[in-house]
């Protein structure tokens, strides 16, 4: 009889790579992956622990799947885990709690548990991530490969350090592996992902820079796309890639955070707002069609009108394509939770309503900006309810709708953006000179 599995995810892309690799090894070795709302043999649940609404929302589920299957077995893995490991041990609905250290073994105490082995409950140790030295393979049309875990810094809001340690990263040729052996697996496009990027490669004497022209250089290879940096993590020589490197997609998204030097300060970022508009500028002329995505945090302590109409009038006269707006939220363990003023959970919502306003203005204007212009599309996904039309992305993150084509998904092909519906862009295919129908 073989194990059926179902799995959870909550939080980062680096979460959710290792969710696909739980999953494929899980296929690897027999098991049967059924959706979470199925009746399963055991749950995996793999937790964020960034606020403590994340923190609630894994306890909620591992009840939910308990519920859903009294005598399932429910392992809640990853960073919640590893923080709050004297919190779970009671709980009755978790019959596993697996620290960062261990998440790739808790395929092995489940199948023994499955055949009635002794195992225990608490697999805690240490705190370390875990960096897989193969390509593990993705359910998406895109390979993640995460490159990097763990993070050396000390922002005051942030409990990740806590959850995953220090920074630690794979070697240049194990990654260089990792990207042929997707290639060779079809993929058309690798996403470079981390807890903290930028620090990727400081334990090998080499860095993302030297990782990101080592890839660009496979002849034939697929285009990359990196993760989340800091405004001062993006040098001239990335920059220089940029302009110069088709393969390099013109993507980035960039932790701001806020636009107020004094609140970047409390928050223990280590870069002054200017950073960011400079280094946005830079990427706009490096390439001017570069989709530049951007966090801010709104309601942090202290950040009264002034601060914020600070950051406002930063983004307003900055280059960028889209926010991500996150609403402050205290986390026990941080140096922020103590912090004073607290800003009225009211005054929270107005502001982030502000800024989704101008995001959704600055984004559909970018949007508008890239009508016409021929991009390369990979194929992700047929359109549910609608077979015959493909959903993908461009190489600067447009996310699109074509009508048509064959073939499966992870091609790339060139089209014509041509009509915007809501978010996304419907193409038509693109003729270069001379080419014929």
């Amino acid at each position: 009889m073989t194990m059926r599995i179902a799995f959870k995810t909550f939080g980062c892309r680096a979460n959710s790579n290792d969710t696909d690799s739980l999953y494929l090894e899980a296929i690897r070795r027999g098991f049967t992956p059924v959706a979470e709302t199925d009746a399963a043999d055991a749950y995996i649940i793999n937790t964020c622990t960034v606020t403590e609404n994340a923190d609630r929302d894994a306890r909620h589920q591992a009840n939910r799947f308990k519920r859903q299957n009294q005598g399932a077995l429910v392992a809640l893995v990853g960073c919640y885990a590893q923080v709050a490991r004297d919190e779970l041990l009671n709980l009755p609905e978790v019959d596993f709690l697996v620290g960062t250290a261990n998440k790739f073994k808790t395929l092995d105490y489940l199948q023994a548990a499955f055949n009635q082995e002794v195992v225990a409950k608490d697999q805690v140790e240490v705190t370390q991530g875990f960096l897989p030295e193969y390509f593990p393979g993705s359910r998406n049309a895109r390979a993640t490969i995460k490159i990097q875990d763990g993070c050396n810094y000390k922002c005051s809001f942030c409990i990740i350090p806590e959850a995953r340690g220090r920074s630690r990263s794979l070697p240049l040729e194990t990654v260089l592996k990792q990207v042929h052996a997707a290639h060779e697996q079809g993929f058309r496009e690798v996403v470079l992902t981390g807890i903290h990027l930028a620090h990727y490669g400081w334990d090998h004497n080499t860095d993302l820079g030297v990782l990101l022209e080592k890839i660009v250089q496979i002849k034939n290879g697929p285009r990359v796309r990196v993760s989340t940096l800091d405004p001062f993590e993006i040098p001239d020589k990335l920059i220089d890639l940029l302009k110069n490197e088709k393969k390099l997609c013109p993507h980035f998204h960039i932790a701001l955070q806020s636009g107020n030097d004094e609140i970047l300060r409390k928050m223990r970022r280590l870069y002054q707002a200017r950073e960011f508009a400079e280094v946005a500028e830079k990427l706009q002329k490096a390439q001017p069609d570069t989709f530049v995505g951007v966090d801010v945090i709104v309601g942090f302590p202290g950040e009264g009108k002034a601060e914020f109409e600070e950051t406002v009038r930063l983004l307003q006269s900055s280059y960028w394509s889209k926010l991500h707006v996150f609403s402050f939220s205290a986390r026990k363990g941080t140096v922020a939770a103590s912090l004073t003023p607290v800003v009225p959970d009211s005054e929270i919502a107005e502001r982030s309503r502000i800024l989704r306003e101008l995001s959704d203005s600055r984004y559909l204007s970018f949007l508008k900006s890239q009508i016409g212009k021929p991009k390369d599309v990979i194929f992700e996904k047929r359109l549910k309810g609608h077979a015959e039309v493909w959903q993908g992305h461009t190489e600067n993150y447009i996310p699109t709708l074509t009508v048509g084509p064959e073939g499966e998904s992870k091609q790339v092909q060139s089209f014509v953006l041509t009509q915007i519906e809501g978010e996304r862009v419907w193409t038509t295919p693109f003729l270069k000179e001379g080419a014929v129908h």
